[in-house]
């Protein structure tokens, strides 16, 4: 029987991600897509979806999961596995760490981060960033610590946490926090605030955010869990030390990891700026982070391959390599996509804001709670924050006295709250550094409330200032 309340739809979510949960973890051992699959064909059962549209929830959830950020993973493992093979990212992680501590690397991979982050999404950045990490790991377990895993002082530390941390620290502040991104952007359109000042206010309190869940927990997540990524994987995004190739030049390394962000910030200026004209046209198109990053492993392997001897046939090996490495990671991906589309069209989203709605509490605060809930039943940021954007608006409206730009970055602030098995990035993170489901509960999950907690402080705290 459908439940018949709202309360009812919300027992019904929460007891269908609790046995999902278990199905993953206890001794049955279910592949976590089969299980989030499982989960989202009964949660919409239960939740009186009539089941063909169950099925279609299922299949457009997945479908739109994978739609984009499918072709964007694949194509950025490709680059990464590209720039490996060359020798590109060996360059660049050399240049990155050489002569520096392990005290001082987390800063430099957040201002790395940081830089790759600001214009895309969560997914991709981590897609772009996660070469890049692999390969600093690897150096810093070569050159920083004992045989062991050992530092200095005798602790055992995970390389790739170290590095792993600061930059999820840094992308989910950025991704909560700064525009361009599409969630705070469409926030700010739905609340009528103004781009630039969210910019503003966004950016110094993304610093504050940043440093604190990736700067402060760095050490402490290092040295408490120690997963070990898959090894096809690091093989791939690391230089093999029997290649006696001289590594390409460091501007030749640059250019295919740096060319995609130009033009994804060139098609976001753009587009914010509403220009028109063919240049204008052409310029969207070669900026959609599909059409951008093909153009840079077109860049990569061209300079970096056939410029360099590498045989076609060689190539394609690679290419071959990269994608059937990412395939399960997608496959979960899409699980945790259809779990999502499920969520949102049993009505549990539009329950989570009836229960709210009459709450007399500061709308800031209110703004974040309505986020966060609908972020822990549906799990996607972006939907979370745009339809919290919708339900807030009214409020804004009749509100003079309140900041639309603060709004919308307590919006923000409450879309990242609580990762968990129905949001696509946390099966990205916990499958791409071969992390157990505790693992990823204590690492990105404090990770990101981390951001959100505290991002909603520094808020309700410039809030109190500017009134």
């Amino acid at each position: 029987m459908a439940p018949s309340s709202d309360v009812g739809l919300l027992v019904t979510g929460f007891v269908g991600i609790v046995i999902v949960v278990l199905l993953i973890t206890t001794p049955l051992k279910v592949h976590p897509f089969l299980a989030l699959v499982i989960g989202a064909l009964g949660i919409g059962l239960v939740a009186g979806e009539a089941p063909a549209a169950v099925v279609r929830s299922v299949t457009t959830g997945a479908g739109g999961t994978l739609g984009q950020t499918g072709l964007i993973l694949v194509l950025g493992t490709i680059l990464g596995t590209v720039l490996a093979e060359s020798g590109a990212i060996g360059r660049l992680a050399t240049t990155l760490t050489r002569g520096r501590s392990l005290r001082t690397i987390p800063w430099m991979v957040s201002l790395l981060a940081l830089i790759v982050a600001l214009p895309l999404f969560f997914e991709v950045a981590l897609a772009v960033l996660l070469p890049l990490l692999f390969s600093i790991a690897r150096e810093v377990e070569t050159s920083l610590l004992d045989s062991e895993g050992r530092d200095a002082k005798g602790r055992r530390t995970s390389p790739y946490l170290l590095v792993g941390v600061p930059a999820l620290g840094t992308v989910a502040s950025v991704h909560a926090l700064v525009p361009p991104h599409p969630g705070p952007t469409a926030a700010a359109t739905a609340v009528h605030a103004d781009v630039g000042t969210v910019i503003a206010y966004g950016l110094p309190i993304a610093v504050i955010t940043m440093v604190v869940s990736g700067q402060f927990l760095a050490g402490p997540i290092a040295r408490r869990m120690f997963p070990v990524p898959p090894p096809r994987l690091v093989e791939q995004f690391a230089l093999k030390e029997t290649d006696d190739r001289t590594p390409p030049g460091i501007a030749l390394s640059v250019v295919p990891v740096v060319l995609p962000l130009i033009l994804v910030v060139s098609q976001s200026v753009v587009t914010v700026g509403d220009w028109k004209g063919s240049w204008a046209d052409a310029v969207a198109f070669v900026g959609q982070p599909v059409v951008a990053l093909l153009i840079a492993v077109l860049i990569a392997v061209a300079g970096l391959g056939w410029a360099r001897g590498v045989r076609g046939q060689q190539l394609k090996g690679q290419v071959d390599d990269s994608i059937a490495a990412i395939a399960p990671i997608l496959l979960i991906i899409g699980g945790g996509g259809a779990l999502s589309g499920v969520m949102v069209d049993s009505g549990i989203g539009r329950a989570i804001a009836h229960l709210t709605h009459g709450l007399g509490i500061s709308p800031l605060i209110l703004a974040w709670l309505i986020a966060a809930l609908i972020r822990l039943s549906v799990g996607s940021a972006t939907v979370a924050i745009i339809t919290a954007s919708g339900i807030v608006a009214p409020i804004v409206a009749d509100s003079p006295g309140l900041h639309p730009a603060l709004v919308v970055l307590a919006l923000g602030c409450g879309s990242i709250i609580f990762p968990h098995i129905n949001n696509a990035a946390s099966w990205q993170v916990k499958e791409s550094f071969g992390m157990s489901l505790k693992d990823m509960f204590q690492s990105f999950t404090v990770i990101e409330t981390t951001v959100s907690v505290l991002g909603l402080g520094c808020v309700l705290a410039a809030s109190a200032l500017i009134q």
